[in-house]
């Protein structure tokens, strides 16, 4: 979300000294000072003196900071602070703990302090504690005057000045607010009041670029926004005027008609009279359907509902209705979609004779060093809905990418006029049956309502599990007769009518994390393939790749379907140091050193998200040119990073995490007899162990003899090693020392680095509370006698 409005509309706000009216930069370095001392909001949390990040502590201190600043300015009371931040379960002595916090952060904050003086500071007052600090220098202060100056421009009709104001708010959100701290109850309320206010930000920017005339810019940006907040009406409106702008009304016509479905479904409500007055102005063609230029009218919908406006005091004339297009001009309208399959005309090819999608702007952040992928998935995706086959499994390990990859894909088809409908899977204690499919046929009742009204009609109770119940208005997923005849007559009338509604309009349909599908749901899959034939339907999953998915499903099932011979795949590996750096470069706008980006890359090994997340334990993305703060923050492994991996790890079973454990502290490579040494007379069978982890993507062997194991990624292994206690660590350590003791002096060396990383302590242990408890009991197996 951060990278969404970068690029040339952004830059202009960045090097702007003043707004069109003469007022300062808010968000300036040199004008503010705001360099010298800032307290970040967006993101982690994060105090900068000078370009260093100030030592706030553990996550419950940043916590504390967190729960002041909220009230800033306002007395917290010590009692609601223990409250808030031990969740009704305070230490023995809890307001003694609180002041040792609050000691630690008045020293924090003063660490800053030596050029000035000390720019924040925790002040006792009865009957608690205050923050106290200059506003403009909190980041989340900063972008809320600016979401008003924009508001305020674009009531007074300053449009370009808006567009630049609400581009500055924008470029200050790097990642949610208190990204770490959601889990206490005030500062969860202050991530939503924020999320809402980008979102207006959003939506009165996009309203500001209709003004301008920029309503490509407006498409590309609430696409993303629409899918994620359907209910926003204002959005859809604008989005809706920037689709009629560019020509493609019968899209935005039909973008009116999903909403105004789901507003009945979901809510049993009709679009607002702003949203219908969008609407009716797009049906009665008061709009010029062709783009206007840069500086022409637009139609606006601003904070006081529905607007037609004309041109501005900062618009030039408007394009004469009745000049006649060039040859090189762009269409003035777009014929309701009849492709099938899709027009030729929409596909062109290059030298080498594969097709290429038309080229669109990212819907999330940056999408670097994928192009070859992008390709690759969109020539499978068109094959698909020629008749050819029809499964198309995007593959990778957790942050690569493969999300990212297959909304830039879907971002390309929407510019075709091709339908794509989603579904995320997902696992755990309550989740119905064929909750994903449950999820496509949701969009596709609203996206076509004729259609699937038939469907139903033919089908009746055996689409229960989808369906609507007539009488109560809820989603039944679950039906009366378990049998398996039951159930197979359920899939099909599915099947049929996806297949039904593909006959009528090109589908492409997205399954995402498919390795977290349940059976019934895989079930329909294996099913739907068998009756793919000619009919213009795609189908593209995304799975993790690490081999756990068909072990954790018992059956197989998901190992099935992607092991097909008619099932192509796109496999995501990590970036290679040039498109890391290409990334970093594109994410912070700054050229980091060589040196810098060799450390960057080693450490994530090119996976975009862990990168993202090293990048934010920076901070200031001027600090990625100093060396020294970048090994700094690469010594910890992020919250983020080190939650995901424990909850991959967490699905292991009790004895495989066991023998990782012991793995864990025998460094960067081992035998598979000195686990079994370390383990002694446990019952453990260390070599079944070692195979699962190997197909489960956690360890791997050397081809060549002797053939030693290694962790695949070493943030595994030190999260591994992180989770256990200090003396089940001392115990583990010592089984080591006396493995190695029985050996020949000459193999010690092997194993020094081993011993060496089971005697560390690691600098960082869980600081998520729930962190922890997922890789399970941290117990070894006890010393042999």
């Amino acid at each position: 979300m951060s990278d969404l409005f970068k690029g040339v509309t952004l830059e202009r706000a960045i090097d702007r000294k003043a707004t069109a009216d003469g007022r300062p930069r808010v968000d300036g370095a040199v004008e503010t000072g705001v360099s010298a001392w800032e307290l970040r909001v967006f993101g982690s949390l994060t105090a900068l003196h000078a370009g260093r990040s100030l030592p706030l502590g553990p996550l419950r201190h940043r916590a504390l900071l967190g729960l002041l600043l909220v009230r800033m300015g306002n007395v917290v009371a010590a009692g609601q602070l223990v409250d808030e931040l031990w969740s009704g379960r305070p230490p023995r002595r809890p307001i003694a703990t609180l002041q040792t916090y609050v000691s630690h952060l008045r020293r924090a904050l003063a660490s800053g302090g030596e050029q000035g003086g000390v720019r924040a500071r925790v002040r006792h007052s009865s009957p608690g504690y205050v923050l106290e600090i200059d506003p403009e220098l909190v980041d989340v202060h900063r972008f809320e005057t600016l979401v008003d100056r924009g508001r305020q421009d674009l009531a007074e009709r300053r449009f370009h000045s808006a567009r630049d104001e609400l581009s500055q708010a924008l470029a200050l959100w790097r990642g949610d607010p208190y990204l770490e701290l959601t889990s206490y109850g005030p500062i969860a309320d202050e991530n939503e009041r924020l999320e809402q206010l980008r979102l207006t930000a959003v939506e009165t920017r996009a309203g500001a670029c209709l003004a301008i005339g920029e309503a490509d810019s407006v498409v590309t940006a609430l696409y993303p926004e629409v899918q994620r907040n359907p209910t926003r009406e204002r959005c859809v409106g604008h989005l809706m005027s920037g689709l009629y702008l560019l020509g493609r009304q019968a899209e935005s016509l039909r973008l009116y008609e999903q909403t105004r479905r789901h507003l009945a479904d979901e809510l049993g409500v009709d679009p607002g009279a702003e949203l219908q007055g969008v609407h009716a102005d797009i049906l009665h063609q008061r709009l010029p359907l062709t783009e206007p230029p840069a500086s022409g009218g637009s139609c606006v919908i601003t904070d006081r509902g529905a607007d037609l406006c004309g041109p501005g005091p900062e618009a030039a004339a408007p394009r004469s209705a009745a000049a006649v297009p060039g040859p090189d001009d762009p269409p003035t309208a777009v014929p309701e979609r009849s492709f099938r399959p899709p027009q030729p005309a929409a596909r062109t090819r290059d030298t080498t004779g594969a097709r290429l999608l038309p080229g669109g702007a990212r819907t999330r952040g940056v999408l670097v060093g994928r192009d070859r992928e992008l390709a690759v998935l969109g020539d499978h995706v068109l094959d698909a809905l020629d008749g050819g086959s029809h499964l198309t499994a995007v593959l990778g390990e957790m942050g690569v990418g493969k999300t990212e990859l297959v909304e830039e894909l879907a971002v390309r088809l929407h510019e075709l006029l091709q339908e794509v409908v989603w579904g995320r899977c997902t696992s755990g204690e309550g989740v119905p049956a064929y909750w994903v499919w449950a999820q496509v046929f949701r969009q596709l009742a609203v996206s076509r309502p004729e259609a699937f009204r038939k469907a139903e009609a033919r089908f009746g109770s055996l689409l229960a599990p989808l369906m609507l119940d007539p009488e109560s208005g809820r989603r039944s997923l679950g039906g009366e007769d378990p049998s398996a005849r039951a159930r197979f007559l359920t899939q099909d009338a599915m099947c049929e009518t996806l297949l039904s509604l593909a006959a009528e309009d090109p589908l492409v349909v997205v399954l995402e994390d498919l390795d977290q599908a349940d059976e019934s749901s895989l079930e329909l899959l294996a099913l739907l393939r068998t009756r793919l034939h000619c009919e213009p339907l795609s189908v593209v999953v995304t799975a993790d790749d690490t081999g756990a998915a068909a072990d954790l499903m018992g059956g197989g099932a998901v190992a099935e379907a992607l092991g097909d011979s008619r099932t192509r795949s796109v496999r995501l590996t990590g970036l290679s140091r040039r498109e890391t750096g290409d990334l970093v470069s594109a994410q912070t706008l700054v050229e980091v050193p060589d040196e810098v980006l060799r450390l960057l890359h080693e450490r994530s090994r090119g996976n975009p998200y862990v990168l993202h997340q090293f990048i934010a334990e920076v901070g200031d993305p001027g600090l990625l040119c100093d060396r020294a703060v970048v090994e700094n923050a690469l010594a910890d492994i992020p919250v983020g990073v080190r939650q995901a991996l424990c909850r991959r790890l967490a699905a292991l079973p009790g004895p495989v995490l066991d023998v990782l454990r012991c793995c864990s502290a025998l460094g960067g490579a081992f035998e598979v007899a000195l686990v079994r040494e370390v383990l002694g007379g446990s019952s453990t069978d260390v070599e079944a162990a070692i195979e699962a982890a190997t197909r489960h993507g956690l360890l791997r062997r050397a081809a060549q003899p002797p053939f030693l194991l290694s962790f695949r990624d070493e943030l595994v292994q030190e999260v591994l090693l992180g989770e256990l206690s200090g003396s089940d660590r001392a115990r583990l350590r010592e089984s080591v020392v006396r493995a190695l003791a029985q050996r020949p002096a000459a193999l010690h060396a092997e194993y020094e680095p081993g011993r060496e990383r089971a005697r560390r302590t690691p600098r960082r242990h869980s600081t998520a509370g729930d962190a922890k408890g997922a890789c399970g009991p941290t117990s070894v197996p006890p010393h042999p006698a």
